[in-house]
């Protein structure tokens, strides 16, 4: 089920993200994150195949196509339909990259970026999906706020919660001051705005 979380004061929801609580189960949070170490993680970049470590410290690694994998390219899939069609109305045509798994230890950070960009594949983002998969008691810091009207909102740290916004939107990862947050997250892409 979607639900739009609460803003603190007489605000009730938000129309910009689509918050849903166990998305995935621990279990599966568990297992997205031992993928994470199966592959040679590598720095995390920016899009266009930008680095640049005063806006992103962090480490990644793309999750291969496959048949072990597939369950979790149709969750998320499930997850941006149902939050397109409820919330965004955006015109969409599929997933043209692989799903990111990160990791951000203690100093890793993502400053504030949006998610769309230049390049073949960036600047055809139009949702973007984060799901928590560490356990919030795991690691200090590391939250992800989203700014899409000026007044940043700290999205829920609850294991396995997913978080759909556009990809046009604000948003940044705060320094992990300790312990290791793990996180997964994917595009979906479409024709152009006009």
């Amino acid at each position: 089920m979607l639900k739009e979380p609460a803003r603190s004061g007489t605000e009730n929801s938000l129309q910009f993200c689509s918050v849903v609580a166990d998305a995935f189960s621990p279990a599966q949070c568990a297992q997205l994150t031992e993928f994470f170490t199966q592959f040679d993680a590598a720095d995390g970049g920016l899009v266009a195949g930008q680095f640049e470590q005063k806006i992103r410290q962090s480490s990644l690694v793309w999750l291969p196509e496959s048949d072990e994998h597939a369950w979790v390219e149709t969750r998320i899939a499930k997850l941006i339909a149902d939050a397109n069609r409820q919330l965004f109305g955006f015109a969409l045509d599929g997933f043209d990259e692989q799903l990111q798994l990160a990791a951000y230890g203690p100093g890793h950070y993502y400053d504030w970026h949006i998610d769309r960009g230049r390049g073949k594949l960036a600047a055809r983002r139009k949702l973007t999906i984060a799901v928590q998969l560490s356990d919030p008691a795991c690691y200090g810091g590391g939250e992800l706020e989203i700014n899409a009207d000026g007044r940043p909102f700290a999205a829920p740290r609850d294991q396995g919660t997913a978080v759909v916004f556009a990809a046009t939107t604000l948003h940044r990862v705060t320094p992990v001051t300790s312990g290791l947050r793990h996180s997964l997250v994917a595009w979906t892409h479409g024709p152009a705005f006009v």
